[in-house]
């Protein structure tokens, strides 16, 4: 029984992949064997997503839904792993020697209630406002009180980025890393980070879940992910939600006091958001190679040695003008990533160890990434895939840093549209709002 602690703590397990004795092991220790399907309405669903199974002209019928974490057909019996785990006790559980800011202090108070009211809670704080170490004393009563946390986000890269600032600062704890593009397996961790999708593993697992850019896609309008957070959660656990711009759908639970709310609307270091300077490019984008407004910009960037981080609204715009910026600038060292990319991890750690100057992207870096003395910049703003929210969130990459508050950025368009407006009149309302408090 090697494998026995990759199956503990709420796991949703195929009976046929177990050995006798790791499944004997399990249901003596309060795990629970129950049939893959269950019926409701007279539709046949999957117990391990919760979606409808559909079905197919074939004689074996199994769940689509979550195919992609291992097939489920619908005369297969699951186990769900016992969650009954007593984590020990630790001499000391928070090493951090940072200082919170007013504004955060309040809303870790408003945390902590939550916590022991067992109230879900959302804290809508601005990009940079500091969420992450707002957690840290909420995670630190978690463990003192011997529960189990999970930390998600749709994003792998901002779970990539946050696990060693929770290993940093909790080194005494179990801290686990899991995701679909990782190497290493599941195994019983009292921290544990993951994407969102992985959360369909899960039964009443965690006593707390904290759901990082809630608003991010894939999970935003994922009704199968949002199905797999409630599930994941046990009865009297809650779900901390953390955004910058929560969808609606939230704030409507946040009216009915379903849940309750913090809010933060300056940086951890009291200096405004950078507020979007916005261009407009008579000729394309790609006149003359590179449109000579934006040269410019590129220019003087390279000549000063700046880094930058170029946005795209779609891959073959941004491989078309890596090959450009490449011909016209071959002194200048930069990456390019995107979705499909199986090399965007180790891309994305060349640029945050300032070993490439530049680097270009799609959408996937709108969020949960920080880099600190950039300049951002939007090409092709007016485009659908730039959303209002997308560019609240990519704006948010910039100014960061204490000593790089005031990094620029800029919006480069061939018409200028609501988005791009509704967009720099949120910024600014923001900052507007942070000098008022």
């Amino acid at each position: 029984m090697d494998k026995i602690n990759e199956y503990l703590g709420g796991r949703i397990l195929k009976k046929a992949d177990l050995k006798i004795d790791e499944l004997n092991y399990l249901l003596e220790n309060g795990g629970c064997l129950v049939p893959a399907t269950f019926k409701k309405r007279n539709k046949l669903y999957c117990r391990r997503c919760l979606m409808e199974i559909v079905k197919l002209p074939i004689k074996s019928q199994y769940c689509r839904a979550c195919i992609n974490l291992g097939k489920i057909e619908v005369n297969d019996e699951l186990i769900i792993t016992p969650t009954n785990v007593k984590f020990p006790s630790q001499s000391n559980y928070l090493t951090w020697h940072g200082q919170l800011t007013v504004n955060q202090e309040k809303g870790v108070r408003e945390l902590l209630k939550a916590f022991q009211n067992h109230q879900d809670h959302l804290v809508w704080a601005v990009t940079g406002a500091g969420k992450t170490e707002m957690i840290f004393p909420l995670l630190e009563q978690v463990l003192i009180q011997q529960k189990r946390v999970a930390i998600c986000s749709p994003r792998v890269d901002v779970c990539i980025e946050l696990y060693p600032r929770i290993q940093q600062v909790f080194p005494q704890t179990s801290v686990g890393l899991f995701h679909g593009k990782s190497d290493q397996k599941y195994y019983l961790a009292q921290i544990s980070l993951m994407t969102v999708h992985q959360l369909v593993r899960f039964e009443r697992a965690f006593d707390v879940l904290i759901i990082d850019e809630v608003d991010s896609y894939p999970l935003a309008g994922n009704n199968m992910l949002y199905k797999a957070i409630k599930k994941a959660k046990k009865d009297n656990g809650i779900i901390i939600y953390l955004s910058a711009t929560p969808p609606q759908k939230l704030l409507q639970a946040v009216k009915r006091k379903k849940v309750t709310l913090t809010k933060l609307y300056q940086r951890f270091h009291g200096h405004p958001l950078p507020e979007p300077h916005c261009h407009l490019l008579i000729e394309k984008l790609e006149f003359l190679g590179i449109n000579p407004k934006l040269r410019l910009r590129l220019n003087r960037l390279i000549r000063n040695h700046e880094r930058f981080m170029l946005f795209f609204p779609q891959i073959p715009i941004m491989k078309s003008f890596a090959k450009k910026l490449k011909k016209l600038y071959p002194e200048l060292s930069f990456v390019d990533v995107s979705s499909k990319d199986e090399q965007r991890l180790k891309k994305v750690q060349l640029f945050r160890e300032q070993q490439v100057q530049a680097i270009l992207t799609t959408t996937i870096l709108e969020r949960g990434v920080t880099f600190k003395k950039i300049t951002v910049i939007v090409l092709e703003a007016q485009a659908k895939e730039f959303t209002k929210t997308t560019l609240i969130q990519i704006a948010g990459r910039a100014g960061r840093g204490v000593d790089s508050f005031d990094d620029e950025v800029h919006f480069y368009y061939r018409f200028y549209n609501r988005q791009i407006k509704q967009a720099c009149q949120e910024i600014s309302y923001l900052n507007r709002q942070a000098v008022k408090k």
